[in-house]
């Protein structure tokens, strides 16, 4: 039996959706027989189907082994460049910290979930404002970027 690793990508059967008190929840399977769970509300436009595979990339795993799956996004990879129009600044919470950081709210004629993490003051004078982006990262269905 092999352990997932962070960083990596592994195929999953969809074997079923749950609800549970907090959200409805997709279970995967993956080739080891062992079982996660996915939350369905991120991916409601990945058409992610009950008896299908899909593949999924290891984000986290936490220090108590809970393991972070995030589905192939149907549009982005990672290192994808794009073009996005930001919007406006949103201020966040770090779950485990607790500390405050800010995201630049951006959209473009595909996706309308997604957030410019560095960001300089000239990325921010003129918004809304339409930049060249590198995808970074893909979490809970958000496209996370940086300007080019």
């Amino acid at each position: 039996m092999v352990n997932l690793e962070e960083g990596k990508e592994y195929e999953f059967f969809v074997e079923k959706i749950i609800s549970l008190p907090d959200d409805n929840y997709f279970i995967l399977k993956d080739e080891w027989n062992r079982k996660y769970l996915l939350p369905q509300k991120y991916y409601t436009y990945y058409s992610i189907k009950v008896g299908s595979k899909i593949f999924c990339y290891v984000n986290k795993i936490n220090c108590n082994g809970k393991i972070f799956l995030e589905p192939h996004h149907p549009i982005y990879k990672i290192n994808d460049n794009d073009y996005f129009t930001l919007l406006m600044i949103e201020q966040r919470i770090k779950q485990k910290t607790k500390e405050l950081y800010y995201v630049i709210l951006a959209e473009n004629s595909k996706v309308k979930r997604a957030a410019v993490l560095n960001y300089t003051k000239t990325d921010i004078q003129n918004m809304p404002i339409t930049c060249l982006c590198k995808v970074v990262k893909i979490k809970k269905a958000e496209i996370l970027l940086e300007v080019i």
